[in-house]
């Protein structure tokens, strides 16, 4: 099963309640002009998201936290870059003896929440689910219902909380991409929410003297001078 589909149209928390409703197992991948990200379901609830643009790694939680020291961490991502065979950065810990698994599951629990906060700041970009026969198996997973991070992320919001990291809106996703020149008008006419009709139309007709011509020419057929198409 693939499901793929425009953010704008379907809002991320929407697919995950859809996927939810039939306890769907798989990954669904999100991607946007400046970011990307995976959720990963089993049954039907989060076990993990990722969104390595915009969100702190669980190292530096745990540090935070106080649940682990920078020398600790460091030691362990040294050892982590010069395995073969990588365990997970928590696994790890745990095999360690440097943090145990409660305060684990505690900051692995927020650190979802967290993410789902910065999934409602999503407005733009694509979504694509792939379902999978053996789900990804996580050694610390909070397994927490989409009902329950969405109730979650309304309250942080209804109390004034926003996601770490504002997004770009759509509009700007597209003028970041172009060397057009326009003016605020020809944004209010032309800019879409999914596409610029201005970049769009062919070079003669953005030029100047072409549409100094076509007012003339109108002026001299209607006897008047009319509003100009292309301003």
């Amino acid at each position: 099963m693939i499901l793929w589909g425009k953010i704008q149209e379907f809002s991320i928390f929407s697919i995950l309640q859809f996927l939810a409703t039939y306890r769907k197992d798989g990954i669904l991948e999100i991607q946007d002009f400046e970011e990307y990200g995976y959720i990963y379901m089993t049954d039907g609830s989060v076990d993990a998201i990722s969104l390595p643009l915009s969100d702190d790694l669980l190292g530096n939680r745990l540090v935070s936290a106080g649940a682990l020291t920078e020398e600790q961490l460091k030691e362990c991502l040294m050892n982590y870059a010069q395995e073969d065979r990588r365990e997970p950065l928590g696994l790890m810990l745990l095999n360690r003896g440097y943090t145990d698994r409660r305060t684990l599951q505690e900051i692995v629990n927020r650190q979802t929440y967290d993410q789902a906060l910065q999934l409602s700041n999503w407005t733009s970009g694509t979504f694509k689910f792939v379902a999978v026969d053996t789900p990804v198996q996580f050694p610390i997973t909070p397994s927490i219902s989409v009902q329950e991070l969405l109730l979650d992320a309304s309250r942080r919001l209804d109390e004034g909380e926003r996601p770490r990291r504002e997004k770009i809106h759509v509009e700007e996703e597209i003028c970041l991409t172009c060397t057009i020149a326009c003016s605020p008008e020809i944004k209010d006419r032309y800019l879409k929410s999914d596409i610029c009709l201005w970049r769009n139309m062919p070079t003669i007709v953005r030029d100047p003297a072409y549409r100094m011509i076509q007012k003339r020419r109108e002026e001299d057929d209607e006897g008047r001078t009319p509003d100009l198409p292309f301003l």
